[in-house]
């Protein structure tokens, strides 16, 4: 009996190592992001804002339209006593007007340099928008590479469970093993069904979620790297280098160049702008023809004018000073997260380790010297399943734990934007 147990168990270890896995399409993490940062419509909606901000430039030096009009000017309402007095000639003049205001440059300067410093600003908002799509995927894709794993996990110890199940009714006619043991084998077997059913569910909606960022068919199956990354090391947060990496401060300061860049189109209002006016008057009856050329000019300085563009200027230096400060408190935000992150990362790498080094290879021990007492009927079927279970349970914690560790870790790269 011991003999047919040994040849079941090493068939058993045979058809584990022999499971095939479906084929698909290699999809590795980087692909994904390039995907992402492509063909995602959160973000190509960006560059189109963007074209248009630039597109809004060339209006800047727009001149204001001519004007034009016509008419009767200094033209008496009863002409009949002049045409009888002036032998039927009347008298006045038909006049026809041309306008043009010629604005200065120097506004149009301002109001460029404005327009351009917008679309700078939504190309930072872009940049700050795929550092969150690209945390999500990363994210996504590591959480499908877990799920996998966890379910060859639940693959390997529902075979090893079916294997039990199968010797156990190969001895039970030799009184060897109890009928309820064998109910608690099935039982444990049924379970594991369950568990696989929630764990591939789980994996469709990561698949789902990944095609959606990558604006693809939510039914396209692919598989994926396997080959975890290394945590990447930590060390203080430099508030500079900071500033220098992460998309939102350099959105920030892009906001702060357009207040400020719009605070020098308010104080150029009081600038004057320039104009012409020609007035062509055609005389009627002996009246001779006439023109008119005025040149004009804007007073915006004077007080009753200048109030407004003043009040704006104020307005928007605050502004600037408000933005200034959420930049800081930005910043000393990232840096509390960031030193927050570290503790939490080299805790999660202890718990990681001691899962590898110590917790696992202890249990896989256990139960290995349970099923060995069981081959040589000095244990139970119970205690090799307990022993299997609390293996099985131990790596899918320990799974959890690396999913963790690798959630911190996007998090990590997501504040530093890496």
């Amino acid at each position: 009996m011991a003999f047919i147990f040994r040849m079941m168990f090493a068939t058993g270890l045979l058809g584990l190592l022999a499971v095939p896995a479906p084929a698909q399409r290699l999809l590795p993490l980087d692909s994904v992001l390039r995907a992402v940062r492509q063909r995602n419509p959160a973000l190509r909606q960006y560059d189109y804002r963007a074209q248009a901000k630039q597109a809004a430039v060339a209006g800047a030096s727009t001149w204001e339209a001519p004007k034009v009009s016509a008419g009767y000017w200094m033209t008496p309402y009863n002409q009949r006593p002049i045409r009888e007095a002036n032998n039927g000639q009347g008298m006045g003049m038909q006049m026809v007007s041309v306008e043009q205001m010629v604005p200065n440059p120097a506004k149009q300067r301002a109001r460029r340099d404005y327009l351009a410093g917008q679309a700078a600003v939504v190309q930072a908002d872009q940049a700050a928008s795929f550092n969150e799509l690209r945390a999500r995927a990363r994210t996504l894709y590591y959480e499908r590479v877990v799920l996998e794993k966890k379910l060859r996990v639940l693959d390997q110890s529902a075979y090893l469970l079916d294997f039990l199940l199968k010797i156990a009714q190969a001895r039970y006619p030799y009184n060897q093993t109890t009928l309820a043991s064998i109910y608690q084998v099935q039982a444990r077997v049924a379970m594991h069904a369950n568990d696989h059913a929630t764990l591939y569910g789980q994996l469709r909606q990561r698949t789902i979620a990944l095609n959606a960022l990558m604006a693809r068919d939510p039914a396209t199956e692919f598989a994926v790297d396997t080959l975890l990354p290394t945590p990447p090391p930590t060390g203080p947060a430099d508030t500079a280098a900071l500033a220098a990496r992460r998309s939102d401060v350099r959105g920030l300061d892009q906001s702060l160049a357009v207040v400020r860049l719009s605070q020098q189109v308010e104080a150029s209002r009081r600038r004057p702008d320039f104009g012409v006016r020609y007035d062509h008057m055609n005389g009627i009856g002996s009246t001779p023809n006439q023109f008119t050329v005025m040149g004009m000019v804007t007073l915006p300085f004077v007080p009753w004018a200048a109030r407004e563009y003043k009040a704006n200027t104020a307005a928007l230096g605050l502004e600037a000073r408000a933005v200034q400060q959420q930049r800081a408190s930005l910043l000393n935000d990232a840096a509390g997260r960031l030193s927050t992150l570290q503790s939490d990362l080299l805790t999660q790498r202890e718990l990681v380790e001691n899962y590898e080094r110590g917790i696992l290879p202890a249990l896989r021990k256990s139960y290995q010297v349970t099923l060995l007492a069981y081959q040589q009927n000095t244990a139970q079927l119970p205690a090799v399943v307990e022993a299997l279970d609390a293996w099985l349970r131990t790596r899918l914690q320990a799974l959890d734990t690396q999913n963790e560790l690798l959630a911190l870790t996007v998090r990590y790269d997501q504040e530093l934007e890496q």
